[in-house]
């Protein structure tokens, strides 16, 4: 169960990897969904709808190093969405290779 955690925060770093750093071109930026200046102005309601969430991921190859990532938490849970998605992806596609 230890190594299925380690893995998924593997994934979970590698993916967020790319949003993290700073974006060359506009295509870049889709792995983090952007924020409309417009909706976040709305009130105070939509910030407790949606409070900012800071989270410290460890780095991949080290284990004392770890950074501190903060997003919105529908932001977070889109990025979990994410994740689950391409792990599951990754073990159909695992099933689906001939063995060798």
């Amino acid at each position: 169960m230890h190594i299925i955690s380690r893995i998924v925060v593997a994934a979970t770093v590698l993916i967020a990897f790319p949003a993290l750093a700073e974006p060359a071109s506009e295509a870049a930026t889709t792995a983090v969904p952007k924020v409309d200046v417009a909706s976040a102005d709305s009130g105070p309601a939509e910030k407790k709808a949606d409070p900012m969430i800071c989270e410290r991921v460890q780095e991949i190859g080290s284990l004392l190093r770890s950074k501190k990532v903060c997003m919105l938490k529908s932001q977070w849970d889109e990025q979990r969405r994410s994740d689950r998605s391409n792990i599951e992806r990754s073990q159909v596609q695992r099933g689906l290779q001939p063995a060798s």
